[in-house]
């Protein structure tokens, strides 16, 4: 059975795989995964000694897996296998590695290999020259290792040597790697921690930097330098693996994430993964929003993309903590409603036994997937209101949580082949991220009939002294209070008070043009707020009379925000600034291809399936809340009779829910289209079909 027999066995039919990016990127992942993490001390006796073949294919039976990363190499630099190149765990007297590949094929389970890079222990402590170094010449480290520390002193969590990629690190994981994949049938390889703001200064990176024209003063350069560095790294790999097995998946995970620094992105990190794996867990790392964002993006870039979230209530590596089984069906229906295929961590107890525990929950999630994954892999997201995508995660992150807060579909405009013009509005966040050449295109965009909504420091240049988009008026310079208020006027009133608002950092100041309208105004502080000169507990009152400078402004098909609004909510989350930007919004987009009405923890998506000639639109509601300093989901409350219309380039034949397999009655009213979801739990969709 080869993989795209063994993809099909599992339970990605023939139909879905058709209409996936790539049928050969189809055929190296699955839908529902696992990844395996192994990092097993070699103080821990007895490795592997209860792992059986039969429990282990019942646990992803049970889970309704159909693909596993399994482990070849660790943090701990111990291999898993008989290894002559690297060293096999000192307590493990068998081919564990064997065994799983074994026990995976034989159900038709896809098993790219783990294989670690970035931390490697044993690997730091005995070559030392293989270690990345920072500035200073110290090793560096997640966080200030204690070198001086005693063997009985406490160890802080997730605290691990680097490897530097420009010493013979790079040529023993090069000999290790054609080592497995001589020894093994590979389905691919998922490498672990590669960040390019942790850039080496040893003696070769310098001398490199030096000799390539980077200079090592600058940690921009350096992190560039070192992205370049990783990506040679990459290519020699993924040539490697694909000199024996050509249809290997491959990725190097930490290249998706924009996190760690501007290289990332710039640099195209991830351009060498066959796959896109969006690591994150939403109930420690930052919430359930990020998917969102990261999955249009790297679908509107044409790859295959897989969710990583994981089993654990807190984080990696944690034994003995579970997520709610209704957390793992959202956030599985919530990777499928964004398009992706899904992915939860684990890690294996030492002994080797799966906790069937684990897999229950995760079959609970998994079982749903089946029923509707078909309707998610494979769509692309498709929207007439685009964000341009800044690489600043507070700006951006903002500007999507305001939108998915309002339940606004949107897309990425600034990546992928189909132009500007599929848009009706396009939102420039507010941080300088327009070049003089994409300036030019978004002032045509206008000047032919588009529409954009600028914030704040979005219409700057780089060193922002300037304005590169026509918003209407003239660039005056930044705010001179520490903090502001803005007035609504009658066009953007509505859910709105009428007094002034706080804003927690002052507005750019603008002057307006002729013939610009005014939406908003600005009231400013008796005085800034100093240990001379203070009112009460907090801000200063505002003044009773309008500021010179408006807060918000309209000129044709541009609307202008003076307050950095989108990291304004993402910091502070204030309704009413959410509800300012959404009533902006509203001037501009008039012609939503869909709509409802959610509480505002809920979601939706919009994604089109071509080949199946369908539009299906998602729904999601599973209101996290904070426990602790997590982010968790245990009730699913039903929602009940929810509207959705919807505005299509198609002539929709028929509504059908998802996966209730029900078709809807389509009603037509004031020129709109629309039907009613009569009730829902968790997740379902809406597949509108055409010829």
């Amino acid at each position: 059975m080869n993989k795209f027999q063994r993809t099909i066995a599992t339970g990605l039919s023939v139909a879905s795989l058709l209409g996936c990016i790539d049928l050969q990127a189809a055929q190296q992942v699955g839908t529902r995964q696992i990844h395996l993490d192994f990092h097993t001390s070699e103080h821990i006796p007895d490795i592997g000694a209860a792992f059986s073949k039969e429990q282990f294919q019942q646990a992803l039976k049970v889970a309704n897996v159909n693909a596993i990363n399994i482990f070849a190499k660790g943090h701990h630099s111990w291999s898993y296998y008989p290894t002559q190149v690297g060293q096999m765990h000192p307590h493990l007297d068998f081919d564990l590695l064997g065994a799983q590949v074994e026990a995976c094929h034989e159900i038709g389970v896809l098993c790219p290999f783990y294989f670690t890079f970035g931390w490697s222990h044993n690997d730091a402590v005995e070559h030392p020259e293989w270690c990345a170094r920072d500035r200073k010449g110290n090793i560096r480290s997640t966080s200030r290792y204690n070198f001086d520390a005693k063997p009985e002193d406490p160890k802080p969590n997730y605290h691990w040597m680097f490897m530097c990629v420009n010493s013979s690190y790079h040529d023993h994981i090069m000999a290790q790697i054609e080592e497995l994949c001589m020894l093994y049938d590979v389905d691919g390889f998922w490498f672990d921690i590669y960040q390019t703001v942790n850039p080496c200064f040893c003696d070769t990176c310098r001398k490199m930097m030096k000799e390539q024209g980077y200079d090592a003063a600058k940690d921009s350069e350096a992190e560039a330098f070192y992205g370049t560095s990783f990506k040679r790294h990459f290519r020699a790999l993924k040539e490697l693996i694909h000199s024996h097995h050509p249809d290997a998946s491959v990725y190097f995970n930490g290249t998706t994430t924009l996190k760690r620094g501007p290289a990332n992105f710039n640099l195209k990190m991830y351009e060498e993964n066959t796959v896109q794996d969006l690591e994150d867990l939403p109930t420690m790392w930052g919430g359930y929003d990020k998917l969102p964002i990261q999955a249009k993006l790297y679908l509107k870039a044409g790859y295959t993309a897989t969710a990583m979230s994981g089993k654990f209530h807190k984080a990696w590596g944690e034994f003995g903590g579970f997520k709610h089984p209704n957390a793992l069906k959202y956030e599985a229906s919530s990777m499928i409603s964004w398009g992706v295929n899904c992915n939860f961590g684990d890690q294996l107890h030492p002994n080797g036994k799966m906790d069937m525990d684990t897999y229950k929950n995760i079959g609970v999630a998994y079982e749903y997937v089946e029923k509707i994954e078909d309707y998610g892999v494979g769509g692309l997201p498709e929207a007439r209101v685009g964000l341009w995508r800044s690489f600043n995660a507070q700006h951006d992150e903002g500007v999507s949580r305001m939108l998915l807060e309002s339940h606004v579909n949107f897309n990425i405009a600034n990546i992928g082949d189909d132009g500007l013009s599929a848009f009706d509005v396009i939102i420039v966040p507010g941080v300088p991220c327009i070049n003089e050449e994409e300036a030019v295109r978004l002032n045509q965009y206008v000047a032919d009939g588009g529409k954009l909504l600028v914030i704040g420091e979005g219409a700057l240049d780089a060193k922002r002294e300037k304005l590169r988009l026509a918003i209407g008026a003239e660039y005056v310079g930044s705010g001179t209070v520490d903090q502001d208020y803005f007035v609504v006027g009658d066009p953007i009133a509505e859910k709105m008070v009428r007094s002034p608002v706080i804003c927690y950092e002052p507005a750019l100041r603008i002057k307006p043009a002729a013939g610009t309208e005014v939406l908003a105004a600005i009231r400013e502080p008796y005085f800034n707020r100093t240990y001379g000169r203070f009112s009460s507990h907090l801000n200063t009152p505002y003044k009773l009379e309008d500021a010179e400078h408006p807060a918000m402004i309209r000129k044709g098909n541009v609307v202008f925000i003076a307050h950095e609004l989108d990291r304004l909510y993402y910091v502070h989350g204030a309704q009413q600034h959410r509800q300012l930007f959404a009533n902006a919004l509203n001037l501009l987009h008039e012609r939503p291809m869909i709509e409802t009405k959610l509480p505002s923890a809920g979601r939706m998506n919009l994604l089109h399936q071509k080949d199946q000639k369908r539009y299906v639109a998602h729904l999601l509601y599973g209101p996290p809340i904070t426990r602790g300093e997590c982010e968790v989901i245990e009730d699913l409350p039903t929602l009940y009779d929810v509207p959705i219309t919807f505005d299509l380039p198609v002539a929709v034949k028929k509504a059908v829910l998802v996966p209730a397999m029900q078709e809807l009655e389509i009603m037509e009213q004031g020129g709109k289209r629309s039907v009613t979801v009569p009730e829902f739990s968790c997740h379902c969709a809406v597949s509108f079909e055409y010829d």
